[in-house]
């Protein structure tokens, strides 16, 4: 229960922090940077990236909370209920929806 708790406050700083602090790399230094192998697979890359975030900004902020905690946190379902006062189940339940979802979205844009 210490962990979901302490987990709950660091997520919280963490988005007043993002929130207040967006930050902007600026385009020539984004060119003096080398990249990691073919040209051609950085920018697919990044389309693909740009794309994916795109679809996540579709999500309600509940879904896109417990994407993140789940794919960027790399909680369990039971972590992430104990954090979010949902069930374990239910939790499980909305993640495989918003997958689903997120995946028939990209393969209609191909």
């Amino acid at each position: 229960m210490f962990e979901a708790w302490l987990f709950g406050i660091a997520r919280n700083v963490a988005a007043s922090h993002f929130r207040r602090h967006r930050t902007w790399l600026p385009l020539d230094r984004v060119a003096s940077q080398a990249a990691d192998g073919p040209l051609e697979n950085l920018v697919e890359r990044n389309a693909d990236f740009e794309r994916l975030s795109r679809l996540l900004e579709g999500l309600s902020p509940r879904e896109r909370e417990l994407v993140s905690l789940k794919y960027g946190g790399r909680l369990t379902n039971r972590a992430i209920a104990r954090l979010t006062d949902l069930s374990e189940s239910n939790v499980g339940t909305i993640l495989h929806r918003v997958v689903g979802r997120l995946r028939d979205r990209w393969e209609e844009k191909r």
